[in-house]
């Protein structure tokens, strides 16, 4: 069945990529996940989108020239003005938190550290027994090439915002196991049915408005990433009571 993994956590109501974004979509019943990572200039994993803190806190500079200490300093913003309490969490304080729980987690590699953030990744995550639960997705190639030559029993997901062309050539180039792409750019049937042939998994992003969300449901994809997630795991349940009842329907 279809997951619903959580975009930033539940970015839709609470601030994105906080441990309350992440705690708030587990309460809410996500299947999952999804957070982004960049290296401090201390060699830290940080839990954050953008490359600067100038959009997502109150205060500015490149992630990867600022110490852990900076940036555990700097408070992070829900829209514009609304300044929180909450904090850039590390991957470590996260990890900590989530393998306590079921949930699946899925990992972004950001930004261009030339292998740097991916040896500390690998270092931290065998800290921790849940490589079954874990997804490492990335736009760059190259990041998830090094993740298939530091350890290829790691899953990974190209992330893609156009037309997938044939993402199955990257399965042995890259050791590519599923694609993630972006739900405005995957209504195209052929393409779908081309990832299905090729059983490459399918996570569409970010899928938010109930018609969509529905319409993926009914595509039977691996998952489904969401800001909304309340809404998209209450579309799933009435999705799978309307299943169950035509199976019932049938067998009478």
């Amino acid at each position: 069945m279809t997951k619903i993994i959580g975009h930033r956590g539940y970015a839709g109501l609470y601030p994105e990529n906080t441990m309350l974004s992440f705690i708030k979509a587990y309460e809410y019943g996500a299947d999952g996940i999804e957070l982004d990572i960049h290296l401090t200039a201390d060699q830290e994993i940080v839990v954050i989108h953008d490359p600067t803190l100038n959009r997502t806190t109150n205060q500015k500079g490149k992630v990867n020239d600022l110490t852990l200490y900076d940036i555990k300093s700097a408070r992070i913003k829900h829209g514009l003005f609304n300044v929180t309490d909450e904090q850039v969490p590390t991957l470590k304080e996260v990890m900590d938190w989530i393998v306590t729980t079921p949930l699946l987690l899925n990992i972004e590699i950001k930004g261009e550290t030339e292998g740097a953030l991916e040896h500390a990744l690998v270092d931290l995550l065998q800290l921790y027994n849940m490589k079954e639960r874990i997804i490492i997705s990335s736009f760059n190639l190259e990041s998830l090439l090094r993740m298939e030559q530091l350890d290829p029993t790691y899953h990974t997901a190209l992330l893609t915002d156009k037309a997938l062309g044939e993402p199955w050539m990257y399965m042995e180039s890259h050791g590519i196991n599923s694609v993630h792409p972006y739900g405005k750019t995957y209504k195209n049937e052929t393409e779908r049915h081309q990832v299905v042939a090729y059983n490459l998994p399918a996570r569409v992003y970010t899928v938010n408005k109930e018609k969509d969300i529905v319409f993926w449901l009914e595509e039977q994809l691996d998952a489904i990433i969401t800001d909304e997630v309340e809404r998209a795991v209450k579309l799933k349940q009435a999705y799978i009571n309307r299943e169950s009842r035509k199976v019932e329907k049938k067998n009478e």
